[in-house]
């Protein structure tokens, strides 16, 4: 069965600690987003080098879904689920704005089946 895929793009505040974000990945984001039965893998990624071209994002998350329907919930994302729900505006308030300088990125969704072979 072709797997579905979620792919998120963003950057984070600029000037953060790239230390500290990978810890908080590790504690706080993965436990978030893998509680949820939903989902069936979920890992993010840092961009090390561009190699040819340049992408506007330097992270992306991949996260395989059992159902790209379910996981829309009808426009709320994450399936509704409220603990990542939470997570993500915390998430942004922390890693995504920069209330100094009106600093904000764009986290981009989107949706993927896989071409099986």
């Amino acid at each position: 069965m072709a797997r579905k895929l979620v792919l998120l793009t963003y950057n984070i505040r600029p000037g953060s600690d790239l230390a500290e974000y990978a810890d908080f990945t590790r504690s706080v984001d993965y436990p978030a987003f893998r509680q949820n039965p939903g989902i069936q893998d979920y890992a993010n990624f840092v961009v090390r080098e561009n190699v040819r071209g340049e992408e506007w994002f330097r992270h992306f998350d991949l996260m395989f879904v059992d159902d790209l329907d379910a996981f829309h919930a009808d426009g709320r994302l994450h399936f509704g689920d409220p603990v990542i729900l939470d997570h993500a505006a915390r998430w942004r308030a922390r890693w995504g704005a920069d209330e100094s300088t009106g600093w904000r990125t764009n986290v981009n969704i989107t949706y993927a089946d896989e071409i099986g072979g």
